[in-house]
């Protein structure tokens, strides 16, 4: 009986240690489960700042945003899953980030933009600008709230302690990823597989065209690029090329050349690269026939020239030949 006495005294023992260190080490971590509403405007996007509550404990602070529901407050306003991590520069701290992955699957973007409201400041805070007139579901393992700043719950602007003033925004940042991840910091992938993207890439620029759309300068070492159809039948005996003075007409009222586009056109549409060599090169094997043609021409001039040179040697030959027997 006395042995299990002192069992028990020494389980009660441990096990209280064990949930003090559990709750001094975050072991024990705050939950934030809440509903907020951003009054206003629908039009509006209306600051809401967040705490970043596990800046003291040395990590980052993550939550997020959900509407499930699209039709929540009213029909077909919006459904948005949005998670933020971050941890604040609090004037100056340096290791400050926000990363973001925003899955908005509504027409309407209903986050418009976000930043770090400590650069002059240690108030530990974020800024999420939402859409007016809707409710968000508030997720958090951290004590993070939420003040939402739309002239109904607080007024506007949220002034930013030696920032900006903080105002309602009318239009979706240019840098706001709809619908994937938006990281404050570089990429690096050291993996030697494959990386597949399935849309367009853009560089220097959110609004990519094409494939792989760059504002900007490329440098390469080379680059290749696949065609078909390569004029080599300029070279086969039916081809009919312009001739020089209908070429020079052209150029005359058109100021470049037949096929390839202005000036104008190229500025406004830009050039094909694989298109425009394909060109070149036609004008260039036109232009290499023309030289034959010109060079066989002259060769003829030659042989006429030479031949007329020797006719007019003999003529003045027997010229001064005649004049001198008549002397």
């Amino acid at each position: 009986m006395l042995e299990m006495t002192i069992i028990k005294n020494r389980f009660s023992k441990y096990y209280s240690m064990l949930l003090i260190y559990m709750f001094f080490s975050g072991g024990s971590k705050a939950q934030t489960a809440t509903v907020f509403t951003v009054g206003g405007d629908e039009d509006k996007f209306y600051p809401v700042v967040f705490n970043d509550a596990n800046w003291f404990n040395h990590r980052p602070t993550s939550f997020t945003i959900g509407r499930s529901d699209i039709h929540e407050n009213q029909s077909w306003k919006g459904s948005i899953m949005a998670e933020f991590t971050y941890h604040t520069t609090n004037y100056g701290h340096l290791s400050h980030f926000i990363d973001a992955n925003v899955h908005n699957t509504s027409d309407n973007l209903l986050i418009a933009d976000w930043v770090d409201a400590t650069l002059r400041n240690g108030t530990q805070k974020i800024i999420v600008w939402l859409k007016g007139g809707l409710s968000y579901h508030l997720h958090s393992t951290a004590n993070v709230t939420a003040a939402v700043y739309d002239n109904v719950q607080n007024p506007l602007p949220y002034e930013e302690v030696l920032g900006p003033p903080r105002h309602y925004l009318t239009q979706v940042s240019y840098n706001v990823n709809r619908n994937g991840i938006d990281h404050t910091g570089t990429a690096y992938f050291k993996g030697g597989g494959t990386n597949f993207f399935n849309g367009n890439v853009g560089i220097g620029l959110t609004n990519p065209s094409e494939k792989l759309t760059v504002n900007g300068k490329i440098k390469a070492r080379e680059i290749r690029v696949d065609v078909q159809g390569m004029p080599d039948y300029v070279f086969e005996p039916g081809h009919q090329k312009t001739s020089l003075p209908e070429l020079e007409r052209y150029i005359q009222k058109y100021k470049h050349l037949p096929e390839i586009p202005s000036a104008a056109e190229a500025e406004k549409h830009g050039i094909e690269l694989g298109e425009m060599n394909k060109l070149l090169l036609k004008k260039i094997e036109e232009l290499t026939l023309h030289l034959i043609e010109k060079s066989k021409e002259l060769k003829t001039y030659e042989q006429v020239n030479r031949s007329q040179s020797k006719r007019l040697g003999a003529l003045e030959r027997a010229v001064f030949n005649k004049k001198t027997n008549k002397r």
